[in-house]
């Protein structure tokens, strides 16, 4: 191989390990504003939200919606809640295009849900996959009634979708609904 064979072939050897072709698209700047104030004060008492991005653009950008109780428990009878929506949107990488760094992070995450021996629940007519896990705790913080959790991923394209609700007092059955009313929200925005 002379001189001009080993520089295409060094010229095609870096290619290979630089990104993808298919850059991330941007993430919402606010994933907070694609729920209404009516509906967030309604979920999460007192809402006091705070949003961030973190784009790396040629990789994956994320957005990221974080809603706690201000005050931490009202005084109508101590209700709380907290909400946390995070969005990541792959782009292509020189392991696989966006849709298959998709596909691996959500069943990654389902895999890592599913560690505790629980069986996540599938969710159809949500994105291409959906599913969802929902569990009652004892109340925390010396307060009456029991606190709910759910926790739900969304596989829709090149975008994963993950709804963490939490409230007390509550129901597996209300956080499930709330992730579930949620995430539709943020997708339907998009």
């Amino acid at each position: 191989m002379g001189l001009a064979g080993a520089a295409v072939f060094g010229w095609l050897m870096a290619g290979g390990f630089l990104s993808g072709t298919g850059a991330a698209d941007a993430a919402p700047p606010d994933l907070c504003s694609l729920i209404a104030a009516k509906d967030m004060s309604r979920i999460v008492p007192l809402p006091h939200t705070t949003h961030q991005t973190d784009p790396r653009h040629d990789v994956r950008n994320e957005a990221e919606c974080k809603v706690t109780s201000g005050k931490a428990w009202t005084k109508d009878g101590g209700r709380y809640g907290r909400l946390h929506i995070n969005l990541i949107r792959h782009g292509s990488t020189r392991q696989g295009d966006g849709w298959s760094e998709a596909r691996e992070t959500y069943d990654w995450f389902k895999e890592y849900e599913a560690g505790d021996g629980s069986t996540p629940r599938e969710l159809p007519r949500l994105g291409e996959k959906a599913y969802v896990e929902a569990r009652s705790k004892s109340a925390s913080g010396g307060h009456s009634g029991r606190r709910a959790e759910a926790e739900l991923t969304v596989l829709l394209g090149k975008d994963v979708l993950t709804v963490k609700y939490v409230a007390q007092p509550s129901t597996p059955e209300r956080a499930r609904e709330v992730a579930v009313a949620t995430s539709a929200r943020v997708l339907g925005g998009l």
